[in-house]
């Protein structure tokens, strides 16, 4: 039987071979996903309603990958499928705080209205506008009740209104969160590819 040198040796453009790369459907799959994530986690989407959009997310992984992944190998599209998963969550999750570390400012407010929604996690969400009655994007989401219509609150705002305010010592817990998202996801498109590879033959 021919060792893997010599196949290579035989032919040395078989590394190229675009069956070689399969696994670029798989890594499209879920770099859709991610995107979608992205954007729910913007205030496009309520803050209570982003678990719906997880569920949502991966059942749509999962119809999409039953037709994606049909002959990949079963244990690196097991891996895939598993860091892929916490690629799309951690998007969602992460997306407003990369923002507001981006490109945020501090802003100084006041509360305007409060209710009560969502888990315990998020359950009170403030609306805020700036000292000149300037309403700031999105809510002020938090897991206590710690502020009543009125009170002054200082927080970080991104000024296109894509993100949510957050306080700045909250904000300090993500910090630097969008250089993870980038690891995790050059480690999916690694392990995409690999579950793409087509399995050995006799013959090579």
């Amino acid at each position: 039987m021919p060792t893997p040198i010599l196949s290579a040796m035989r032919n040395p453009l078989r590394a190229l071979h675009p069956r070689q790369f399969r696994g670029v459907r798989l890594l499209l799959l879920v770099t859709a996903l991610a995107l979608a994530a992205a954007v729910s986690g913007t205030t496009v989407v309520d803050a209570e309603l982003r678990g719906l959009v997880i569920g949502l997310l991966l059942a749509a992984g999962l119809i999409g990958g039953w037709f994606a992944v049909t002959g990949y190998r079963p244990l690196w599209t097991t891996a895939a499928g598993l860091v892929g998963f916490v690629l799309v969550v951690s998007v969602l999750v992460e997306t407003g705080p990369t923002l507001l570390q981006l490109r945020g400012g501090r802003a100084e407010s006041r509360v305007t209205a409060v209710r009560e929604a969502g888990s315990r996690a998020d359950r009170y969400h403030y609306t805020l506008t700036t000292g000149g009655w300037r309403p700031i994007a999105g809510e002020l989401t938090l897991g206590e009740a710690r502020y009543g219509v009125g009170d002054p609150v200082t927080v970080v705002e991104d000024p296109s209104g894509l993100a949510d305010p957050m306080l700045p010592a909250d904000l300090t817990e993500h910090r630097d969160s969008w250089l993870a998202l980038i690891v995790l996801y050059l480690t999916t498109a690694a392990l995409c590819l690999l579950a793409g590879r087509p399995r050995r033959t006799a013959d090579e």
